[in-house]
């Protein structure tokens, strides 16, 4: 669809028809050597040339509107995972795959597109069709099915065709993707359960403490040999630790089988479950799992010193076993606890908590001076035995002046300005609800930190600080100026709440006190402590100069061991900010690195270890699901096709063919950007120009 338009009124093209006539008349109406039909059409070419010339200053264009259709999009999506050639050959299934692209070609020749993708989402080629392999190990349709339609989101996708045995491992269900297309679905696999045994999963903690015992749990599941006895071993990096025996009871089920074990050994340990095979079994491979447990030398061990037995040393209890790292010793001078968690002479502590303490009658004196000395972190809990005036000495973040014996009631505000540690609002706002608490009266004067909760009396805030947490010379510290916790605690339980605020914001302050600043200037971290074989290794890297203000363009020399001995070496740059060092392809194993690069002509050195677990996804479940397939297509208004039918599939898309999208683009040329217009004023006045020369008049 053509059309032409001006930039300005069409009234103006009678203007310029006006001036180009006048001009013309004036040029050629006095008396001329050539004849009167010469004078005409000179006349013509004149004013033809200008009308054009004056037309074009009026910046006309032609609109044109220019349609094409896009003809319906067939999306495959061929699951090459493991799963897929667990059951059949992988001859047969390429078979399959083969008359999927066959029944695709056909389609093309009556109307359609066709393209094919893999799980991951990357494009395939009909010729790579044949050269799949079939070794994904996890397999998340959903995912797959979200991907292709954001790929072909702009795109006339008339349906998505998904060639899969129906075994996910990973994501949520396909069968609740919103999908906006129909799925059609080709099943290919087994769908008869095979006779088989197999380790399903292993439950152990991932730190466990040296010379403690921890359970490893193992899930045995069976498909037949009732009444067949099991043998179940755990080994340790080869060498068998226990053996356990049971009969098969049912003809599909698991078992749980536990062992205790000692952590004997530092450091990242490998303990595998492992069941005998048995006579028939579909496969072997998956008999075994590992698990990796971290075994460290002990936990942090926190002394609380108390005047006298009180309800908080509970409370407190109850925040510090909320972390497993966590032991805590308490110790009230004069009395001797039957538990062995009273105080240690021989233990490091790692953090301090002093409840009235110092106090007015000057016990545990010595013990005090001792931690300080040894710049332990101390959180100081101010009550009624507190010695006020060795408090203000002994601490560095708040002074209480004018205090004689009198108290006040208070609730408790948070500043919202605290920045050092996050706790949720709906915990604040229930900590903030809690009974009031008696606190020393008299003026409050912060010498250093920050405050985490003031006093507030009735609905008003006052500037006085209930609990500081802060830092000086590099020893940490936190004053918490009244005693009442455990009255929180309690009204947390007659009100029925599970939140757990009291004894998370416990836990939160202790976590703080208790976490040593790192001041190296050279660090190197993975980013977690244990990857699959299917992931990338990340390595971060931070380099400080001599106040700590990261610096970049340093050289790192990294040398990776694994457990057998192995050793890798690698060299790379630590360029910016949010530069990440990814290792990929490595084996299952446990392994070790060494860092080093030069600051300042010094070699400063970084180390750490991480773990490498095998993806055993695949081998878990080789059973084909092709009711999920067939739930998926009749909720999304398509259909299901086993492989050795997919001819079906394609004469139902051949009777049922999706409409063409029909597009429309609209285009605009300006006509003074044409060569034929400005070749055709030309052609006019050079042909003007011609006569005259001939006819005796330039």
């Amino acid at each position: 669809m053509n059309g032409l338009y001006i930039e300005y009124s069409w009234w103006w093209m009678f203007l310029g028809i006006t001036l180009c006539a006048i001009a013309t008349y004036f040029f050629y109406t006095q008396k001329q050597v050539w004849t009167l039909n010469i004078n005409r059409i000179l006349i013509v070419l004149r004013f033809t040339a200008l009308l054009m010339i004056f037309f074009l200053l009026l910046d006309p264009m032609i609109k044109s509107l220019q349609r094409y259709f896009e003809q319906p999009i067939i999306s495959y999506i061929i699951d090459d995972s493991e799963s897929m050639i667990a059951t059949l050959p992988i001859e047969d299934v390429k078979a399959y795959i083969n008359k999927v692209k066959t029944s695709a070609e056909e389609l093309e020749n009556n109307g359609y597109t066709t393209k094919f993708y893999n799980l991951s989402g990357e494009m395939l080629t009909k010729a790579s069709l044949d050269q799949l392999s079939f070794n994904y190990k996890v397999t998340n349709l959903s995912n797959s099915i979200q991907k292709l339609e954001e790929l072909n989101e702009h795109e006339n996708l008339a349906g998505i065709t998904l060639v899969t045995d129906g075994i996910f491992n990973q994501g949520f269900s396909p069968l609740y993707v919103p999908s906006l297309v129909p799925i059609y679905t080709v099943g290919i696999g087994d769908t008869i359960p095979q006779i088989d045994l197999q380790v399903k999963d292993i439950y152990a903690n991932k730190i466990a403490y040296m010379g403690n015992k921890f359970p490893v749990l193992a899930e045995i599941v069976n498909e037949g040999f009732v009444g067949k006895e099991v043998e179940v071993s755990l080994s340790n990096n080869g060498k068998i630790l226990e053996r356990k025996r049971y009969k098969i009871a049912s003809e599909k089920g698991f078992e749980q089988i536990e062992f205790l074990v000692e952590a004997k050994k530092k450091g990242y340990q490998k303990f595998t479950v492992s069941v005998r095979g048995l006579d028939g079994e579909f496969s072997k491979e998956n008999n075994l799992k590992s698990t990796y447990v971290e075994v460290i030398e002990g936990k942090e061990k926190i002394l609380l010193i108390a005047n006298a037995p009180h309800p908080d040393i509970k409370a407190i209890r109850a925040g510090v076993e909320k972390n497993k790292n966590y032991e805590l010793h308490v110790y009230i001078p004069g009395l001797k606890f039957k538990n062995g968690l009273g105080y240690d002479k021989k233990a490091k502590y790692d953090l301090v908590i002093l409840h009235e303490f110092p106090n007015i009658k000057q016990k545990a004196g010595l013990l005090i001076k001792k931690f300080l000395k040894e710049g332990l972190p101390i959180w100081y809990i101010v009550g009624d035995k507190t010695d006020i005036n060795l408090f203000n000495a002994q601490n560095s973040l708040l002074m209480i002046k004018g205090y004689r014996g009198q108290k006040d009631k208070v609730t408790v505000a948070f500043d919202d300005n605290f920045k050092t540690f996050t706790f949720q609002k709906e915990k604040k706002d229930l900590i903030e609800k809690m009974p009031p608490i008696e606190v020393p009266f008299g003026e409050y004067e912060l010498k250093s930190g920050h405050t985490l909760m003031y006093h507030k009396i009735g609905s008003v805030t006052t500037s006085k600080p209930f609990m500081i947490i802060g830092e000086t010379n590099e020893i940490k510290s936190a004053v918490t100026v009244g005693t009442g916790l455990w009255q929180w605690r309690l009204q947390e339980g007659l009100l029925n709440l599970e939140e757990g605020a009291v004894d998370e914001l416990i836990s939160k302050v202790i976590q703080y006190l208790s976490t040593k600043t790192d001041k190296r200037r050279f660090r190197v971290n993975t980013t977690q402590s244990e990857y699959s074989d299917i992931e990338d290794v990340v390595i971060e890297t931070d380099v400080y100069n001599d106040i700590y203000e990261s610096i970049y363009g340093q050289t790192i020399d990294l040398v990776i061991r694994n457990d057998k001995g192995e050793k890798s070496t690698y060299t790379y740059l630590n360029s910016s900010p949010y530069f990440k060092y990814h290792l990929s392809d490595l084996s299952e194993g446990v392994y070790t690195y060494k860092a080093s690069t030069k600051i300042d002509d010094k070699t400063e050195y970084a180390t750490g270890s991480f773990t490498v677990k095998t993806m055993e996804l695949e081998a878990l479940n080789p059973t084909a699901n092709f009711e999920l397939l067939r739930n998926i297509s009749d909720k999304t208004g398509g259909g299901f096709f086993d492989a050795s039918s997919i001819d079906s599939f394609t004469d139902l898309m051949k009777s049922n063919k999706s409409p063409q999208k029909i597009h429309a683009e609209e285009t605009y040329k300006e006509l003074g950007s044409t060569y034929w217009m400005l070749a055709f004023i030309f052609i006019l006045l050079f042909s003007e120009w011609v006569i005259r020369k001939i006819y005796g008049s330039f």
